[in-house]
C-alpha cells in the first residue's frame, strides 16, 4: 500500500508540473518573449545605415550640406538654422528607440548565454554609434540610457563618453578573440560581415583608431602608444576595401533594399540633394586655392547631369557651369525654387546606386531604371582608414611619409569608387578610373606646400573621398578647420566665394545669410519637453564637442 501511494505522489507531481506547463497561456511557443540574437542583429545594422544615410533630413544629409558637399532648399540647413525640430535632428529617437534599444538587447542576450562573438559585435556597434551621437551632440544620455525603470536619463559628459567608448571597444575585442560556449555564430544575419570574426577585429581596431585620432588635440585623452602599436600591425586594421565597415544594400524595390537616397531622389517627384557648386568648382580645378587646374576623374559617377548640350541646355537656373547646374548654399534667389525636376544635377552611380554620367540626355529626367540603388552605405572605409594615418603624420603624431600615406589614401578612394560600381552598376556601362595624372598632379602641389597646407590638401582628399558618408568629414572639419568651406557671407569671387558663379565667371552673386556655423547640433525638443534630466537647449555656435579644441 505504501509503494502504491509513493506511486500516486510521483504521478501527481509530474501531472502538476504539466499543468503547470499546460496552463500557462501567457507563454506562445511561437512568439517567444525573449528574441534570437540571430534575429536582432540584421535589423540593428539596417537601421545603422538607413539613421547616417544621404536620404532627406536624415543625419548624412544635414552634414553633408554643412560641409558643402550639397546644397538644399531646407533653411533648417541651407543657413545653419538647424533647430530642436529639424528632420535630421529628430533622428535622436531613432538612434535610441530603434538602433540602440536593440544593440543593448543584444549585448544583454548575448553575455547571458555567454555568446562572445554577439557579444563583440553588439559592443563594437554601441562604441561606435553612440561616438557619432558625442560627434553630434556632445553630451547626451548614455550611463542610463535605455536602462529599465529610468524614465529621465541624465545627460553624461561627453569626455566620459568618450573615455568609456574607448574602454568598451577594448572589451569588445577582448570578446571577439575569445571562443563563446553558445554554439550559434553569426553568418547571414550579420550583414556586414557576414559572420566573418576576423574582420570585425579589424573593424573594432580601425574605430578605436578613429577615435583616437579625433581627440588627437587633447592630451589627457590621446595615447599615442596605442595609436603607434594600431598603426605598426597594418594587418589588424581594415587593410582592403573588402574589409571596410559598410551597410549593403540590394536591387530590390518590393520590400525595397536599396539605398535610401537612390529611393527618394531617383524615385520622387521631386529631388532634394542638389550638388553644391563649390564642392563641384573644386573638384572641376576651378578653385584659386587647391587643386588649381586638376579635373578629378571621379565626376562623371559622384554626379550626373540632366541637361546636355545644345538645344536640351537651359539657363534660366541659379547657377549654370556648362552642363552642370544646381542651386547656392543659402541662397533666396529668384530662380533658388525653378521647378524643374528634369533639370538639376544629381547623385550619381556613386554613392547612391544611381546613373554614370556618360553625357547622354534623356527629355523625362532619370528615374529609378536609370540606376539600381545598390551602393552600400559606408561607415568606416580602407581609404579612410590610410587618411587618418596621414593626418597623424602630418600633425606630429606619428612619425612616416605622410605624402606616400596621402597617396595611398587618394588611391584606395578611386579604387573604392570601382569596387561601389560593381556593386551596383547593373546593365549599365562604366569605365574604371583612370587616376595615374590625377594623383601626380597633387602631390605636386603637395610638395610645394607648406605645412598647414599640406594638412589642408589631406583633410580635402578626405573630404571628396567622403562623398555619401558625410558625418566624419563634419566632425573634421571642425577639429581641424578643413576644408576651406564655401563662406556665405563674402559677396565676391575671391577665395571664400564661388570661383566662377557661372560658365563666364561674371555672376549671379548668391544671396548671403548671416548664420553662424553649428560648432554642435540642437537637441531635439521632445527630449527637452519630457526628460526631466535634460538641460537647456544649446547655443549651437559656441557650444562646441569636447575635442574641438583650438590651439
Amino acid at each position: 500500500m505504501k509503494k502504491i501511494k509513493v506511486f500516486l505522489l510521483a504521478a501527481l507531481l509530474i501531472v502538476a508540473a504539466g499543468c503547470e506547463d499546460f496552463l500557462d497561456i501567457n507563454k506562445d511557443p511561437n512568439n517567444p518573449s525573449e528574441p534570437n540574437i540571430q534575429q536582432l542583429l540584421p535589423g540593428i545594422q539596417r537601421s545603422i545605415g538607413n539613421i547616417l544615410s544621404y536620404n532627406f533630413g536624415y543625419v548624412g544629409y544635414a552634414n553633408a550640406v554643412f560641409t558643402h558637399q550639397m546644397a538644399t532648399r531646407q533653411p533648417e540647413y541651407d543657413d545653419y538654422g538647424i533647430s530642436g525640430s529639424a528632420y535630421a535632428v529628430n533622428r535622436w529617437y531613432e538612434f535610441y528607440a530603434e538602433a540602440l534599444k536593440d544593440i543593448e538587447l543584444l549585448i544583454s542576450i548575448a553575455e547571458e548565454v555567454e555568446n562572445t562573438y554577439y557579444a563583440g559585435i553588439g559592443k563594437t556597434l554601441k562604441a561606435y554609434l553612440y561616438s557619432v551621437m558625442v560627434d553630434l551632440w556632445g553630451d547626451i544620455p548614455y550611463s542610463e540610457a535605455n536602462t529599465k525603470g529610468i524614465i529621465h536619463p541624465v545627460f553624461d559628459d561627453d569626455v566620459a563618453i568618450y573615455t568609456d567608448l574607448l574602454a568598451l571597444l577594448e572589451e569588445a575585442y577582448t570578446d571577439l578573440n575569445t571562443e563563446p560556449t553558445d554554439p550559434r555564430e553569426p553568418g547571414n544575419d550579420d550583414i556586414i560581415y557576414k559572420g566573418n570574426i576576423a574582420r570585425w577585429k579589424k573593424a573594432n581596431r580601425t574605430i578605436l583608431l578613429k577615435l583616437y585620432t579625433q581627440v588627437r588635440k587633447v592630451d589627457a585623452m590621446y595615447n599615442a602608444t596605442k595609436v603607434n602599436a594600431l598603426l605598426d600591425a597594418p594587418t589588424s586594421l581594415i587593410n582592403s576595401w573588402a574589409e571596410s565597415f559598410i551597410i549593403p544594400y540590394g536591387t530590390s524595390a518590393s520590400p525595397d533594399d536599396r539605398h535610401p537616397a537612390f529611393t527618394s531622389e531617383y524615385g520622387g517627384g521631386q529631388i532634394s540633394m542638389y550638388i553644391s557648386p563649390w564642392f563641384y568648382e573644386i573638384m572641376n580645378g576651378e578653385n584659386p586655392n587647391i587643386f588649381t587646374g586638376i579635373k578629378d576623374p571621379r565626376i562623371p559617377y559622384y554626379f550626373v547631369n540632366q541637361k546636355v548640350g545644345g538645344a536640351a541646355s537651359e539657363n534660366n537656373v541659379e547657377y549654370r557651369n556648362g552642363d552642370f547646374i544646381s542651386i547656392y548654399f543659402g541662397s533666396t534667389g529668384k530662380n533658388r525654387d525653378h521647378a524643374g525636376r528634369a533639370t538639376f544635377t544629381m547623385v550619381g552611380i556613386y554613392p547612391v546606386g544611381g546613373k554614370y554620367d556618360n553625357n547622354t540626355y534623356k527629355s523625362s529626367g532619370l528615374g529609378t531604371s536609370d540606376g539600381t540603388g545598390a551602393a552600400p552605405m559606408r561607415l568606416v572605409t580602407y581609404a579612410d582608414r590610410l587618411y587618418l594615418e596621414a593626418e597623424l603624420i602630418s600633425v606630429g603624431k606619428r612619425t612616416g611619409d605622410a605624402k606616400a600615406k596621402l597617396v595611398e589614401a587618394i588611391n584606395a578612394s578611386m579604387a573604392q569608387v570601382d569596387a561601389v560600381v560593381n556593386l551596383c552598376k547593373g546593365s549599365q556601362t562604366v569605365p574604371a578610373i583612370s587616376s595615374g595624372s590625377y594623383v601626380n598632379s597633387v602631390t605636386t602641389q603637395y610638395d610645394a606646400a607648406s605645412a598647414a597646407k599640406k594638412l589642408e590638401i589631406i583633410m580635402t582628399q578626405k573630404w571628396i573621398s567622403s562623398w555619401g558618408s558625410s558625418t566624419d568629414q563634419y566632425t573634421d572639419y571642425r577639429r581641424t578647420g578643413y576644408p576651406v568651406l564655401f563662406d556665405p557671407e563674402n559677396t565676391s569671387h575671391a577665395p571664400g566665394g564661388f570661383v566662377t558663379g557661372g560658365p563666364d565667371g561674371s555672376g549671379p552673386v548668391p544671396v548671403q545669410r548671416t548664420k553662424d556655423y553649428p560648432l554642435s547640433w540642437p537637441y531635439d525638443l521632445i527630449e527637452l519637453t519630457l526628460n526631466n534630466s535634460a538641460p537647456a537647449q544649446k547655443t549651437i555656435s559656441t557650444s562646441r564637442i569636447f575635442w574641438d579644441v583650438v590651439k
